[in-house]
């Protein structure tokens, strides 16, 4: 059984393009481990949803769009 079994929805936060980076400056000593926690905290990044059931995907309803 899968950690994700159990759930239909999960949100959480989306790593960006420099956690690979950060934790290979960490690997390699450039950053101490509070440093590098710094650099992995979520809190500039967007969250993304993961609809994991058919449940998930019922409560979607489309609002509207507009071009970016």
């Amino acid at each position: 059984m899968s950690l994700t079994e159990n759930y239909d929805l999960i949100i959480g936060p989306v790593a960006n393009d420099s956690t690979l980076p950060v934790i290979n400056d960490y690997m390699d000593g450039r950053y101490t481990k509070e440093e590098a926690v710094n650099h992995l905290l979520p809190q500039n990044l967007k969250d993304q949803f993961a609809f994991l059931t058919e449940k998930a995907l019922k409560v979607l309803k489309f609002t509207g769009a507009r071009e970016l």
